[in-house]
């Protein structure tokens, strides 16, 4: 019978040499590095990730999903309203423009390894975090935040919205996408800073940037006439769950 090092250790290695099933089939540019040293730590190992992506998918039926729909347009990088408005010209369902923030998905060796790196994501600003328990012992910690944001754009080919309100959804987007970028650094410092550190210094790191990541918070908050839904979740939303996995 398989030690819990061991097992951990046979799950990363069947994991890192599979097949990437990904439409992409690989790991997005602006991520690699950041993939590359989580599959180099003795504790951890990404399952599957996402640098954050500006996206317009067609889809036929009246439930927007991902299985089975059709890409129109799809970009890790600043995305344009050309480009954009060229995608739906020819179709014919139901065209949607939506964007996706950065996703990681680790399996951890032991629960405090997971409870150390969804520490690091939260301070990073991925707020949306979490860890899952499998019946079978698989640890995973999610590093995700809310900030997306999802628009139809036409109803069985016909276009809803004109060339300016999609240059106003680019423009949006785009800035999404930076602030996106923006985490994912600090969650990569903030993640060598855990791998490199004595737990009682990156303790006191995690909390000095918490303070100051709530300190932001709560003077945007101020600064707000009306509260934003999705602002309250991005920076009120944490979970930890069990699955059936």
């Amino acid at each position: 019978m398989c030690d819990t090092n061991s097992l951990f250790q046979k799950q990363k290695e069947l994991c890192l040499s599979g097949i990437d099933w990904s439409r992409k089939g690989s790991v997005d540019g602006p991520i690699t590095e950041v993939v590359k040293f989580i599959n180099g730590s003795e504790n951890y190992f990404t399952t599957s990730s996402c640098s954050g992506r500006i996206m317009v998918f067609e889809n036929s039926n009246d439930v927007v999903q991902k299985k089975g729909c059709k890409w129109l347009y799809t970009t890790h990088e600043s995305a344009t309203g050309e480009l954009v408005m060229d995608s739906i010209k020819n179709a014919t369902g139901n065209a949607v423009f939506k964007f996706e923030p950065f996703v990681l998905h680790v399996q951890c060796k032991l629960l405090e390894h997971a409870q150390k790196l969804h520490s690091v994501a939260v301070a990073s600003g991925f707020r949306n975090s979490g860890i899952t328990v499998g019946t079978k012992g698989k640890i995973i910690t999610a590093v995700r935040s809310t900030h997306s944001m999802e628009v139809p754009l036409s109803d069985n080919g016909n276009i809803l919205v004109s060339d300016q309100y999609i240059d106003f959804l680019v423009k949006c987007a785009n800035e999404k996408l930076e602030e996106n970028f923006n985490r994912i650094e600090r969650f990569f410092t903030n993640y060598k800073e855990m791998i490199n550190s004595p737990d009682k210094q990156l303790e006191k790191e995690l909390k000095k940037q918490q303070k100051k990541e709530l300190k932001q918070a709560q003077d945007k908050l101020k600064q707000k006439t009306t509260l934003d839904t999705q602002d309250v979740d991005d920076d009120n939303l944490n979970f930890f769950c069990f699955d059936e996995t």
